[in-house]
């Protein structure tokens, strides 16, 4: 079986968004999940929020190398679930580092950002029960 090149993803709208090429870059676009959001963060989750920013923003990687290092899956299949988010339904991506607690939760815009909804400071969400 052929192995694809490139990871490459339809936005909504129909445009397309090279993983591989484009830099991973983040935003807020509308109001943070009520239980997940920045009044929630202590002074170590905001610390380990700005290392994601340096780990990823600040080295300017790619979508893809970002996935490799901080997506966490739920073991085989599809490595987002699908969430009705203010009315829309998004591919919500998880991403945090090995076995740390810190997670942060967003889907990707039609601009390629990934839009936080989500910060779990304390790995609440997805948690093995």
């Amino acid at each position: 079986m052929a192995q694809r090149l490139t990871r490459v993803t339809e936005t909504g709208n129909g445009s397309i968004l090279n993983r591989r090429e484009m830099r991973f870059k983040f935003c807020i676009q509308e109001s943070l999940d009520n239980n997940y959001c920045f009044k929630c963060l202590n002074k170590e989750s905001l610390r380990a929020l700005d290392n994601f920013i340096k780990q990823t923003v600040d080295k300017k990687l790619s979508i893809t190398e970002v996935d490799n290092l901080f997506l966490r899956t739920k073991g085989r299949g599809q490595n987002y679930e699908l969430k009705v988010i203010n009315g829309a339904q998004r591919e919500v991506f998880h991403y945090g580092k090995d076995r740390t607690p810190f997670r942060i939760f967003g889907y990707y815009n039609d601009e390629g950002y990934f839009v936080l909804y989500r910060i779990d400071s304390k790995h609440k969400t997805h948690k093995s029960k």
